[in-house]
């Protein structure tokens, strides 16, 4: 799934902002797909395994989808969380002994998910109403974050966008290849795709065509 740079920056201030052991951060599109996405604290073959298999299954995601407010596997399913598809097939498989899916919004509109998952046994208890209430603060700022990020040109990747932004802005590739943590070859890669695109030949045009579409 494609990822903005910026999602990863957000969901590791919520990781260390909160007591749960990963954060899941997604965007969603105009038509309510996923868009853009982070896990965090979780190893790569989960994030694979929910992206394939867990989204479509998942009954807090679903639940929280209807009826837009903050849930979690234990005000859901309680009991039932270890024999739900989602658990035998993704989550219990790595660990995850329970998690909190609380609604990212736009105005009045749903633009995203934050997801905070657990690994302690006592994760019910942490899970409950009390607790959701005390995590929907963090899901709140993570909101206001989401839209303080600079607007994404519709053509592009997350990533071929944050490269488009920092060079319309006159950062060198070496400058924008620190800023985005890669490397400069991949930047320069980024950069010839970039002006076949827009069809330039220079960084000055490129900044040109690229702002024309805001």
């Amino acid at each position: 799934m494609p990822q903005d740079p910026a999602l990863s920056e957000i969901a590791a201030r919520a990781l260390a902002s909160c007591e749960a052991d990963s954060v899941g951060l997604y965007t969603f599109d105009d038509s309510g797909a996923f868009e853009d996405g982070v896990i965090l604290g979780m190893p790569d073959a989960f994030i694979r395994a929910y992206e394939t298999t867990g989204i479509p299954i998942d009954p807090i995601l679903a639940e929280m989808r209807r009826h837009g407010r903050p849930v979690s596997t234990e005000t859901v399913l309680g009991a039932r969380w270890t024999r739900s598809q989602l658990y035998r097939r993704v989550s219990g498989r790595f660990g995850l002994t329970g998690f909190a899916t609380l609604p990212l919004y736009r105005g009045r509109a749903l633009s995203g998910v934050l997801y905070l998952g657990h690994r302690a046994a006592d994760a019910p208890c942490r899970l409950g109403g009390d607790g959701l209430c005390d995590m929907s603060v963090l899901a709140t700022q993570v909101s206001t974050e989401l839209m303080a990020r600079p607007r994404r040109h519709p053509r592009l990747t997350p990533r071929q966008d944050a490269v488009a932004r920092l060079a319309t802005e006159g950062l060198t590739n070496r400058q924008i290849a620190e800023a985005l943590g890669t490397g400069e070859a991949a930047v320069a890669k980024h950069m010839k795709a970039l002006r076949a695109l827009f069809d330039v030949r220079t960084r000055t045009a490129l900044a040109r065509a690229y702002l024309a579409d805001f």
